[in-house]
Order: structure tokens, then C-alpha cells, then sequence
């Protein structure tokens, strides 16, 4: 099967990536990649961009590169009520939203709130895919999050980055994730989390986690790109 579409990639905007944009297009496009998103960290990621960046973002001419661009963000999850950092940022600035918890941003009130604020995240419309929900610093109940991500047409991500890089330890999380996301007919997202430009449109070590689960290639959004316009398009996207 060919997978078409890389929904979550950094460039050097972020201070901890090594590419630039079209950097990562040439290698996606080399790698066979058909739609790319750029999705870069929130405002309360350390040395993200300042807010004028984000606004910019809308200047970029997606149409004019190699490959479709959707130009989206990585919201960082602040708290075990859901709030995310891009919540000041206007919401039509983005085409493609995820919501991740990272250790220099989340810091929830109790220590096991990490479930609650997962499912407080996926009452927010905007929001597309949840991220790295894998991390194994961050303890969650998957099967009422994948639940409710199924009903809220939210991605539930499969990031090649937690296998090979910040987050190894992941790999029985992601075998957990994969079984609850089957039985529920979750919609799932692999993804590089690129930050440099030859890992873009690399799923190579976390592929192999949904075939031992035998999972359905109906339920993964990277084989077409029609498939992924429509989602975004069902979730309210002007795409």
C-alpha cells in the first residue's frame, strides 16, 4: 500500500528542526508524498514563532510548490481542561489542527488528569488529530479517548518519531492505541513528525505496528489525498 499523505512536519521555524519548507517539499516529493501539511509547534512551545508568524502563514502560496501544502499547527495542550496555546490565534489561519501534549507545555493540575484533558480537547471542533498520544511520560485511558476521538471525526496519530526518536518507550501504547482504534473505527494518521527533511514521509517503524494488528487500510487517511480534503472538509476546513 502507498501512503501519500505526511501530516505532521517542523522546518527550522521551530529552533529545534533542521530543514527548511521547501527542503521538506523536495524530499516529500522524492519520497513519492502527494499533500503535505506544515504543522508547525504552538506560541508556548520554547522558541516558537512570535504570533505575527502564524498570520504570515496565510501568505504562503501552497498551490506553487511541487506538492498541495496545508498550511496547519501543532497546538500545544496546556492543561487537564483542554486549553490550547492557538487559542487566540484566529481559526481561520489553519487548515489542519493537532493537539499534543509535550513536557515543556502540559502541566496538568493532578497528576492522572491526562486523560481528562484529551477528552476535554476533542470537544473542540477545530481541532483535527490528536498527537503522539503514545508519549509514555504521559499516562492515559485509551479507549475512552479513541471512543470519543471516533465520534468527533479526530485522527488519532501514529507518529514514526516515537519509535526512533524523543519518545522511545511508546511502542506497547501504540499497540494498545491500534486495537482500541479498530474496534471503535477510529480514522488514524501516520505521520513522520519531521524535523529534518529525509525523515519526511517516513512511516517505516511505526507501520509495522498496524499490520501486526492486522488493522484495516480503510480506517488509515495516507492513501489518498481526496479521502484526507474530505475530512478536513467535514470537519469545517476551507479547503
Amino acid at each position: 500500500m502507498k501512503y501519500v499523505i505526511d501530516p505532521h512536519t517542523h522546518t527550522i521555524a521551530c529552533n529545534h528542526a533542521f530543514s527548511t519548507l521547501e527542503e521538506n517539499i523536495q524530499c516529500a516529493k522524492q519520497r513519492g508524498i502527494e499533500l503535505l501539511c506544515y504543522t508547525e509547534h504552538g506560541p508556548r512551545m520554547p522558541y516558537a514563532p512570535p504570533d505575527w508568524y502564524y498570520e504570515g502563514l496565510s501568505m504562503i502560496p501552497s498551490d506553487k510548490f511541487s506538492i498541495p501544502l496545508i498550511i496547519g499547527i501543532e497546538a500545544n495542550i496546556l492543561d487537564e481542561i483542554g486549553t490550547l496555546d492557538s487559542f487566540d490565534l484566529p481559526e481561520k489561519w489553519f487548515n489542519f489542527v493537532i493537539a499534543s501534549m509535550h513536557k515543556h507545555t502540559y502541566q496538568p493540575f493532578e497528576a492522572c488528569s491526562n486523560t481528562d484533558a484529551l477528552l476535554a480537547v476533542l470537544d473542540n471542533a477545530n481541532v483535527d488529530m490528536l498527537g503522539h498520544i503514545d508519549a509514555p511520560y504521559f499516562a492515559v485511558d485509551y479507549e475512552p479517548v479513541i471512543k470519543k476521538a471516533a465520534k468527533s471525526n479526530t485522527l488519532i496519530e501514529f507518529n514514526n518519531a516515537s519509535v526512533h526518536g524523543v519518545r522511545k518507550g511508546g511502542i506497547e501504547n501504540m499497540r494498545q492505541m491500534a486495537v482500541f482504534c479498530k474496534k471503535y473505527d477510529c480514522m488514524v494518521a501516520l505521520s513522520s513528525d519531521a524535523h529534518l527533511c529525509h525523515n519526511v514521509g517516513v512511516f517505516d517503524d511505526v507501520l509495522p505496528i498496524l499490520q501486526e494488528a492486522n488493522f484495516p487500510q480503510e480506517l488509515i487517511i495516507n492513501t489518498d489525498v481526496d479521502k484526507f480534503f474530505s475530512f478536513l472538509r467535514t470537519n469545517g476546513k476551507n479547503v
